[in-house]
């Protein structure tokens, strides 16, 4: 089992969610993280930062990337990309998800961003559209989960979940439990604990 966090929560959170659980817990940062000045955003102890990385979870065999931020609404804030920066950054994981491809007969298990893909859980508004280079990804790349934050459903009623392509897309706000089986050889399920919290 191992944690996933989703970016925008406070710093404390993450580490102390690591330190309590004491199981791995992997993250991408959000639009809102701590900064630590000089530009730079504070990374929470004990855990994983796999933003703009393709990783394996040792234990469960799971194999995880991240985005991180969202969709550029204002100019010169930290966590706002552009779509280029999010295509450059999912470019540079194309090896390694190939040779995932080749090795494992999947490139990816879970991809792991802030933002939603563009039209899939996002909203109109400028600072809440999803990324288009995602819709991108997950079409070649084909993961089964892609979990996100960055969309607050404070009215449960609607929905947090929707399928694009063979990607189950799913809103982890405030939090989702899930149980995956990470390949057809797998012997035994993963629970993870997905948490994403407002700022």
């Amino acid at each position: 089992a191992f944690v996933v966090s989703c970016g925008g929560l406070p710093l404390s959170y993450p580490e102390f969610i690591a330190d309590s659980l004491n199981r791995p817990l992997y993250y991408v940062h959000g639009n809102h993280e701590n900064r630590c000045g000089e530009g730079r955003t504070c990374e929470p102890g004990g855990a994983i930062d796999i933003s703009g990385k393709v990783v394996t979870d040792p234990d469960t065999g799971l194999i995880l990337a991240g985005i991180p931020g969202c969709l550029r609404y204002e100019d010169d804030q930290m966590g706002q990309y552009a779509e280029w920066q999010i295509g450059l950054m999912t470019c540079k994981m194309a090896p390694k998800l190939q040779y995932n491809r080749a090795r494992h007969g999947r490139a990816l298990d879970l991809l792991i961003t802030h933002a939603p893909p563009r039209d899939v859980n996002d909203r109109t508004d400028p600072a809440h559209r999803g990324f288009e280079s995602l819709r991108g990804f997950l079409t070649k790349w084909t993961p089964a989960y892609h979990l996100h934050g960055h969309i607050h459903l404070y009215d449960r009623s609607k929905p947090s979940q929707q399928r694009f392509h063979e990607t189950e897309v799913i809103n982890v706000f405030p939090y989702k439990l899930l149980e995956i089986e990470p390949a057809p050889t797998a012997a035994r399920s993963t629970r993870e604990a997905v948490h994403e919290q407002t700022v």
